[in-house]
């Protein structure tokens, strides 16, 4: 059995939220369905359809003509006339069409859409298309350009802005293959969430920094924790970052505790180890190495270095701690960090204080931000690569044999460069 057809009552309330000409649709609609064909018997009906004791029920009683049901209908309107909807200008119409926006993340969805499932960037050129229509300039080029440059870089691939008509523009927008947008969202999400891990690790490391500097006898964060230890562990004699004042060998003091030196193997051995290696860890050393990346050990690559340690010396100062936040330009040719490499010379094949390492030792900055890597990365061993072959700039800061005037040859057992 079908459902009955019903009608919403009609006061003539400014507050009614039918309009008269809108219930007078309904109304006929109504009486086809149910067949009513004389005038008197429309006219009744008509009567049950207005709310009791409104100001449309008082008109009806007050109505002296009820014979015609046309007559009734005129007067009707007559009385309550339809109230004019607001219209939008064409200048506001073209407004809103150069506001629509299509976003990356909606591409490839689909949307309830006229009743049909239908894919947003349909959806899209569908609505772009009847605002041009009713802004009266379908018919032309008029502000294709901009919508075309708001566009997902995914569909701009495909669609060009040099369309004569608003029906060809948004044509083409419904034409992109679904493999082609897919494929396009895939990559956007990929690299947004790289950029957003990139962002955090940054975020995570400039907060320690300015807990650091606003709390210096506060507990060290992990990374600072991590770094500090490796500084102070002395690997094939390395022992810190300050070059040499004196060959003449030191007395040792008396009641030295063996266990408790500043520096090095000598220091304390109970020391307790490191904190574990996080994801925020390998997120901010990963960033580090990004910044600094290593350069061929060629004249160009070795005047990219340089360039790379004075930036590193103005963003830091010629004193600052290194750590997996602030990184180190490390010397052109050498081994990628982590590698398994020797954190004398920079290279792989041997470890540190092996005879193999006595030529071109790398700086002690070097040397504590390879630590750094090997402890965070903990890569395997990758081919040898050679040392850089000579260099002669204002880097006496580095205490690098590497910068100095004089021609250094790097790795003994390596091939030259």
């Amino acid at each position: 059995m079908a459902t009955p057809f019903t009608v919403h009552s009609f006061s003539g309330e400014p507050g009614d939220d039918v309009q008269p000409g809108e219930f007078l649709k309904m109304f006929r609609r109504f009486i086809t369905y149910t067949h009513i064909m004389e005038s008197e018997h429309i006219i009744e009906s008509f009567g049950d359809h207005l709310k009791y004791a409104s100001p449309a029920d008082e008109w009806f009683h007050e109505l002296e003509t009820r014979t015609m049901w046309k007559d009734v209908e005129k007067v009707f309107l007559e009385c309550f006339p339809p109230v004019e909807r607001a219209k939008r200008t064409e200048t506001e119409l073209e407004r809103e069409l150069c506001e629509l926006r299509l976003k990356v993340e909606d591409l490839g969805k689909k949307e309830k859409y006229v009743g049909e499932e239908v894919y947003t960037h349909v959806i899209f050129a569908e609505k772009a298309l009847s605002l041009a229509k009713q802004a009266k300039i379908s018919n032309g080029s008029n502000l294709i350009w901009k919508v075309h440059d708001k566009l997902p870089d995914i569909i701009r691939q495909k669609v060009k802005e040099t369309y004569s008509m608003w029906t060809e523009f948004c044509a083409a927008i419904k034409a992109v293959e679904m493999a082609h947008i897919w494929d396009g969202v895939k990559k956007y999400q990929k690299e947004k969430e790289e950029k957003e891990r990139t962002e955090a690790a940054i975020a995570g490391l400039q907060c320690m920094q300015q807990q650091q500097r606003r709390l210096p006898n506060a507990p060290m964060s992990p990374m600072l924790g991590i770094s500090q230890a490796m500084q102070s562990t002395n690997l094939g004699g390395q022992r810190n970052n300050q070059p040499a004042t004196s060959s003449t060998p030191q007395a040792p003091a008396a009641n030295t505790n063996p266990f408790t030196g500043p520096s090095g193997s000598q220091g304390n051995l109970f020391r307790p180890p490191p904190p574990p290696v996080t994801e925020a860890n390998r997120d901010v050393l990963t960033c580090s190495l990004a910044a600094y990346p290593i350069q061929p050990n060629t004249t160009v690559g070795i005047t990219a270095w340089h360039n790379q340690l004075r930036d590193w010396k103005t963003r830091n100062g010629e004193d600052a701690q290194i750590t997996a936040g602030t990184g180190f330009p490390l010397r052109p040719g050498g081994a990628p960090p982590g590698s398994g490499e020797c954190y004398g010379c920079g290279l792989v094949g041997h470890h540190c204080g092996n005879m193999r390492c006595m030529a071109g030792q790398i700086n002690n900055r070097e040397h504590t931000f390879r630590t750094i890597c090997g402890r965070i990365l903990c890569l395997t061993a990758t081919p040898q690569v050679n040392l850089v072959s000579n260099a002669s700039n204002k880097f006496d800061w580095l205490n690098d044999q590497a910068l100095v005037p004089e021609l250094s040859q790097g790795n003994g057992e390596g091939p030259s460069a």
